[in-house]
């Protein structure tokens, strides 16, 4: 386009945007695609900076690719130019959303991200409890030749806790795959997917005292905070496991350690933790009937690229005026 003031031809000037990535895994996909949009990205893993940087950290940023780290409402008054925090994941129980919105930032999740990847690690888990495929591996290593005796995964009862993004893809998987019988409880019951794979919804004591294994598959908030206590761990049945893929806090991790040592009921497989990364000789994941694993159920290449693009894309969208996909807290009155 000509220069009015006849001088050479100006070039329009496009939008530049201070962009932090608290994630240690970031894809180069969508590294680039921020960088083509006019973001410049700037690596800072927030969560192990204190409160007082972290404040620091987030002045003059627009937009932040969150990870675990804490949001207080300390952070978000510090944050003077931030507009969203995106988080590459679904738990959003770390950021305080009356301090964001009350800020006018959009929080937002990736709740199709890792559904596969965690419940094809949550199969794996049940698997590997009801076949005790860890402990013949281990007690081979050591020189025993013990085979155990186990049950088939298609032969038992599988209460989901949480029918969502990650629950959905492990009713089709236990029950599609192996032919499981399958209890859900959840707050808003799918009643299309109870038809479609035959899933009956029940109440959550009669899922604890019916099913083999019970999975927890729910966000972390309010409702579900200390959902699993010693008084709904000894509802279950005493040969039955408990396997955890959500959030640590929603399980009495005390009542959950007593009840495993009394042996009333036969076993969990927890993938997550508080504090993460578990302390040594944290009591939970050293009893012998624990499988535990370092938070590893999202962690798949696929799984990773997907939560990632889609936290960029909703930065992108943002930043440029729109409205999230996925936000957690309404600005407003919009969601």
């Amino acid at each position: 386009m000509p220069n009015p003031s006849g001088g050479p031809e100006l070039e329009t000037e496009k939008p530049f945007f201070n962009v932090i990535n608290a994630l240690e895994h970031f894809e180069r996909e969508a590294r680039d695609y921020l960088a083509q949009n006019g973001c410049k990205l700037l690596d800072i893993y927030l969560k192990v900076l204190p409160e007082e940087k972290r404040c620091t950290a987030v002045r003059g940023i627009d937009a932040v690719i969150a990870g675990g780290e804490e949001w207080s409402e300390k952070v978000f008054e510090a944050a003077d130019k931030l507009k969203i925090v995106a988080r590459s994941g679904t738990g959003y129980d770390k950021v305080d959303l009356t301090g964001a919105t009350r800020r006018g930032v959009w929080v937002t999740n990736t709740p199709g991200g890792p559904g596969p990847a965690v419940a094809d690690f949550a199969v794996g888990l049940i698997l590997c409890l009801l076949r005790n495929i860890p402990m013949m591996a281990q007690g081979l290593k050591e020189g025993r030749w013990e085979p155990l005796s186990g049950r088939e995964l298609g032969t038992i009862t599988v209460g989901v806790i949480g029918v969502g993004n990650v629950g959905r893809e492990i009713v089709r998987r236990v029950r599609g795959g192996f032919g499981s019988k399958v209890l859900g409880y959840d707050a808003y019951p799918d009643q299309n997917l109870a038809r479609q794979e035959q899933v009956k919804y029940v109440p959550l004591d009669e899922l604890l005292a019916e099913s083999n294994v019970v999975v927890l598959a729910v966000p972390l908030n309010e409702e579900t905070k200390d959902l699993i206590d010693r008084r709904k761990l000894r509802m279950m049945r005493k040969d039955a496991y408990l396997i955890n893929v959500a959030r640590p806090g929603i399980v009495v991790k005390t009542d959950l350690v007593e009840c495993l040592r009394a042996q009333e009921i036969a076993g969990a497989a927890v993938d997550v933790h508080d504090p993460a990364p578990s302390l040594p000789g944290d009591p939970l994941i050293q009893l012998p009937n624990v499988l535990g694993t370092p938070w590893a159920a999202f962690y798949t290449q696929e799984a990773v690229r997907r939560m990632n693009m889609e936290a960029a894309r909703q930065v992108l969208s943002v930043l440029k005026g729109g409205k999230p996909t996925f936000p957690v807290n309404s600005l407003n009155g919009s969601q």
